[in-house]
């Protein structure tokens, strides 16, 4: 439950510069197409952030002796 958690608010801190900087790209290029992209990339970014912290959890803690 408590990685759920953490994916939710990984989601939603990214989905603040993902609005703001759509917002700005389509103001300066007026194109739907440079948006999609730019969204699409964050979506990547997101899925990339995911995958490393599921593999650094995934992993058991060695204790330092």
């Amino acid at each position: 439950m408590e990685e759920l958690a953490r994916k939710i608010a990984i989601a939603i801190v990214m989905i603040v510069p993902a609005f703001v900087i759509a917002g700005l790209l389509w103001d300066i290029t007026e194109s739907w197409a440079v948006v999609v992209l730019w969204e699409i990339a964050m979506v990547v970014i997101y899925f990339s952030v995911i995958r490393r912290l599921s593999s650094h959890n995934s992993h058991p803690k060695q204790a330092h002796a």
